[in-house]
């Protein structure tokens, strides 16, 4: 994202140092002196070049939910049948769950 925001910053140095190349070979209104485009046209057009893809890419697939995982946990299950299978407990992180919500059922006894 951080190359995306700098890519059209990229362009117009670019552009600025190769202006007379540009306005020589690569523009469109070479032949038309009395538009004075010097190149404008080419830097334009790559510019939007640049941000048709940050167009598409805005536009988010999926949702995402973070998750964080607190700690795992293998236990040996030794179940009825003649192998043995390991199963992974993970406890996540619940952001609703907080040790403050967890106060009124922890606390020392009242005299």
């Amino acid at each position: 994202m951080l190359v995306q925001s700098f890519s059209k910053v990229f362009i117009v140095l670019d552009y600025q140092a190769n202006k007379n190349y540009i306005a020589e070979y690569l523009c469109v209104n070479k032949k038309k002196p009395e538009m004075h485009c010097n190149g404008h046209c080419y830097l334009k057009k790559q510019l939007q070049k640049a941000e048709q893809p940050e167009n598409q890419s805005s536009t988010p697939k999926s949702k995402l939910v973070p998750e964080i995982t607190l700690f795992c946990q293998t236990l040996l299950v030794l179940p009825f049948t003649a192998r043995n299978a390991f199963l992974q407990h993970c406890f996540n992180y619940l952001p609703g769950v907080t040790v403050a919500n967890l106060s009124f059922i922890f606390h020392p006894p009242q005299v």
